[in-house]
């Protein structure tokens, strides 16, 4: 009950909620923070009843910031998961290669429903890191992970999350619609707990046995990239050139494999980034390539390419000249280059017509 005069604020004013109150207040509870003056006395006010200007208003509560990290291998942002419970500032880092233990949940959410249905665990795995043993989309997780962490990362690209090893097939399959979920276009989300991983980096840091490491995990990603596991392959690549390239053997012989390592390594990796599409990155990193060794066959083609890819044909014909004075027998480059004279020469009405946009997608 309201008894005699109540104070109240003026209808007039409008009252700015406090950021972390939650719930329904009066807006006269909220005037109490407010200064003295905005407040004032109503003797007219009727005995057992509210003010006239006593109103209801919703506090919202402040969402928090959510933590995104980008955790696709070409680093556009197209892939970002979502951390639930960071790690410690000095907890150890994942390595590709490292044997990892981990808990997984995966969950499915139809376009047509906002219920989710549970695809696999929550259920402990412990498998070896960034090898292919996980889908895509799991690898690139847990390779972004520090001990103790937990996150979430969701795709619709079936390339990235079908995992038949754990059930998990693409929408078109069996898997998914006998767990419950109608045939239609399903985005799958994966929950990672990073509970152990072996040391941050190989036991035996010698040269060699860098050298060694570095070379295996060059031919799993090369493997990668033959199984159409492009965006793992593309981490994995550009993983071994970072680490090559700010290694310090102190040995000659070991530098100048590491160097061979690396530039095989960004070689490879704009391979990845062309089945990616991504072709201004193509040409970035085969400059680099070129910027150390001018001649090199491999880069000039593929930059190459990548330029005809975005219409530079004066470009793409200069970078294939080069790479046929290195190479003078081979058949393919010579094919591009007869290609580039004739798309130059063609009148402007059929460059249009996307004559120029015809481009061989055989990558060497």
């Amino acid at each position: 009950m309201w008894h005699g005069c109540v104070e109240a604020p003026s209808s007039s004013h409008t009252l700015r909620a406090v950021e972390g109150s939650a719930g329904r207040l009066f807006e006269d509870e909220l005037e109490r923070l407010a200064p003295l003056e905005l407040r004032r006395n109503d003797p007219n006010v009727r005995i057992g009843q509210p003010p006239p200007d006593r109103l209801i208003r919703e506090v919202k509560q402040k969402e928090k910031d959510i933590a995104l990290v980008d955790i696709s291998a070409s680093q556009d942002g197209s892939l970002r998961k979502q951390i639930l419970v960071p790690a410690a500032v000095d907890a150890p880092s994942v390595y590709h290669g490292a044997t990892v233990r981990a808990q997984i949940t995966a969950a499915c959410k139809n376009s047509r429903s906002p219920e989710s249905c549970l695809l696999h665990g929550p259920k402990e795995h412990i498998w070896s890191a960034a090898c292919g043993a996980r889908c895509q989309l799991v690898e690139l997780t847990i390779s972004s992970m520090k001990l103790g962490e937990s996150c979430v990362a969701s795709s619709g690209n079936a390339e990235l999350y079908v995992d038949r090893a754990l059930g998990i097939a693409g929408a078109h399959e069996e898997a998914i619609p006998r767990a419950g979920m109608p045939r239609s276009p399903l985005k799958v989300e994966y929950s990672v707990v990073l509970k152990d991983i072996s040391p941050p980096w190989p036991a035996d840091c010698r040269p060699s046995a860098l050298l060694l490491w570095a070379d295996e995990q060059k031919q799993i990603a090369t493997q990668m990239l033959q199984q159409d596991q492009v965006h793992l392959a593309l981490l994995k690549f550009l993983m071994l050139h970072e680490m090559t390239n700010r290694t310090d053997t102190g040995q000659p012989n070991s530098h100048t494999e590491l160097k061979a390592l690396s530039r095989a390594c960004r070689l490879n990796a704009a391979v990845c980034l062309g089945r990616l599409s991504q072709w201004r990155r193509v040409c970035e990193i085969c400059s680099d390539v070129l910027a150390e060794d001018p001649c090199n066959q491999k880069a000039l083609y593929r930059r190459g390419q990548a330029s005809l890819r975005m219409g530079l044909a004066p470009a793409a014909q200069e970078d294939f000249a080069k790479a046929l004075q290195v190479d003078p027998d081979s058949k393919e480059i010579q094919r591009q280059v007869s290609y580039c004279e004739k798309l130059l020469t063609l009148p402007i009405d059929k460059t249009k017509r996307g004559e120029r946009s015809k481009v061989d997608n055989k990558w060497a």
